[in-house]
This record gives structure tokens, sequence and C-alpha cells, in this order.
């Protein structure tokens, strides 16, 4: 008998692994994920336009050789690597011209323009103005570039895009099938954002601010970045009450997210709360390109199947119905 546990045991393990990981699935979600992603990087990169130069030339603030001997690249013995294409560029003609291949390349991924090829490109050139300047890193880049690269594994470009358009002129009007590396891009990225929102959890949880209800306000009294002010929250007994429960509220709701958001009844409930938490702090810290991102992310866990689940009940339900709504002598 206890033989016969274990093999249901590790049957059980098996086939819910092979279930979790090795499905085909549409790409409409990936598909739909490029758009954001690309969006925000196209975002990310346009930022670096008005000073390129001073940061990356040879006579600005972070030369290649600086940038070497702060990150410990420049020590053999250090093991640190750090590798980007803007290296290659040493005066400011030389930065713009890969700026600008970088940014058509972007667009091109967010429009959905030979999207196997762009993506690639568009992932390098987002990698290369992360790690040009670690040291410059905010949030963003550690989940940008991680899901750009997800989406390189995935036809990202088949809805929702050019190549798709270009396809249907041709006459090609059937469906992309299911595939796995579609589901399997889909799982790297819902894997991927739920740890980024168990390792902001359990950053929280370590800072006695947030258990005291004081780190919300803290957010909302910085005058740098915000982008709405909310000072007037601390005015009374009662506004100051609404900001130590929406310190408590954003650790609760990025813990229960982590855990919840595997459960498909959860997951509607969930991408929806999911806006309004990244909106409010989005608003409040400044961060509004990584708000929109996580916003974005969170469609990796739902709304296609929820889509087609609905269409489906409706259709059986008009199915069920409509026999007995004919006469009775109907096929006399």
């Amino acid at each position: 008998m206890l033989g016969t546990y274990f093999n249901q045991f590790t049957d059980a393990i098996s086939s819910g692994w092979n279930q979790f990981w090795f499905q085909r699935e549409s790409p409409k979600t990936v598909s739909c994920l490029r758009i954001v992603v690309g969006a925000v990087a196209l975002i990310y990169a346009l930022t670096f336009t008005s000073e390129l130069a001073i940061w990356f030339a040879d006579g600005g603030v972070l030369p290649v050789d600086r940038t070497y001997r702060l990150t410990g690249a420049a020590d053999p013995s250090a093991r640190v690597f750090y590798w980007s294409i803007f290296y290659f560029a040493r005066n400011s003609m030389q930065l713009y011209v890969l700026h600008a291949v970088g940014l058509i390349s972007i667009l091109l991924f967010a429009t959905g323009l030979q999207t196997r090829i762009t993506s690639i490109i568009a992932t390098v050139f987002v990698l290369s103005y992360a790690e040009r300047a670690p040291m410059l890193m905010g949030v963003l880049e550690p989940l940008l570039c991680p899901v750009m690269l997800y989406l390189c594994l995935a036809p990202c470009g088949a809805y929702f895009s050019v190549d798709a358009w270009l396809r249907r002129r041709k006459g090609d009007t059937l469906e992309v099938p299911a595939s796995f590396t579609s589901h399997l891009a889909t799982r790297l990225i819902q894997v991927h954002v739920v740890a980024f929102y168990w390792m902001m959890a359990f950053a929280k949880l370590g800072n006695p601010v947030w258990w005291n209800g004081e780190a919300m306000w803290w957010l909302i009294a910085q005058p740098d970045n915000r982008l709405v002010d909310l000072t007037f929250l601390g005015g009374s007994e009662g506004s100051r009450l609404i900001v130590f429960a929406w310190s408590h509220m954003v650790v609760f709701f990025e813990l229960a997210f982590g855990l919840l958001i595997w459960f498909r009844i959860w997951r509607p409930l969930l991408t929806t709360l999911a806006v309004f938490h990244w909106t409010g702090l989005g608003l409040v810290t400044g961060n509004w390109e990584f708000a929109i991102l996580m916003i974005g992310l969170s469609l990796a866990f739902a709304p296609w199947e929820s889509l087609e689940i609905a269409s489906q009940d409706s259709a059986s339900s008009q199915q069920q119905e409509s026999p007995a709504q004919e006469p009775i002598n109907a096929g006399v």
C-alpha cells in the first residue's frame, strides 16, 4: 500500500509539472504582452535621448573606462562582466546613431513587424541601455529585461501586429495554432512577476516603517518625483489613519497577489485590484513606467482565458435554450 501511495504521489507531481510547463497555448496572450512591454521599453529608451552624450560620451559623466572602474569590470580578479553595445560608441555621433537604431528596433517590436527578428534586436538594445551604466538602474530594468527575453521565445507577433495585418492581406485568415513556446513564455513571465511581488513584499516586511504604517507617508512627503501632491492627508487624525491603512494594504496585496493569483477564480479580481494598486503607487512615487509595466504584466494571468471561458459559457447556454423555444411540432 505504501508503494502504491508513493507511485500515485510521484505521478501526481510529474503530471502537475508537465501541465504547468509543457502545454500548448494560443499566442494571443504573448501578443498582448508584446504591446505593453514594447511601449514601456520605447518610453524607457526615449528617456536617454536628451542626455545620452552627457552621460556616455568620452567627455561625459560615465565614459566607458570610468564605468569599468566603478563596476569592477576592469579588475580581472573581480569576475564582474557587463556588456553593452554602447561600449563601442565613444563620441556623440556614434552614440546617437546607435540610439536611433535602438529606438527603431523597439518601435518595430512594439508594432509587431518582423517580430521574430526585431524582438531579439530590441532586447539586445534594452539590455545595452541597462548594462551601459548599471549603477543608474532602478526598479524597472530587472523586470523589463527578462520579460523581453522571454517574449523572444514566443511568436508574440502572431496577433495585434503588423505581421498579422500583412498575413491577412495575403489571404491567410487561419488562426495561428497554439504553441508550446507561447505557453512557456507566459509561464516564465508569470513566475517572474510573482517572484517580483514577493520580493517587494518581503523587503517591506523587513522595514519597520511598513509595520508601523508610516511608509506611505514617507513616499507622499518626498517632493522630488511624485506626480500628485497628497500631503494634505497628513492634516488630520482621520486622514493619517487612511495613510496607515494604505501602507498595510500595499504589503497585504503584494503578499496575496503572489499566492492567490495561481487560483483561476481570483485572477480577474486581483488583476483589477492591481490597476488601482499600481496607479496609486505610480502617482505617489513617480515610477509610472514601472507601474504601467506591472499593470500590463498582470494580464499574463487572466484576460484571454477569462474571455474565452465566458464566450464558451454564453454560447453553450444559448444552444441549450434554443431547442426549448421551438414549437413542439416544429420537426413534423
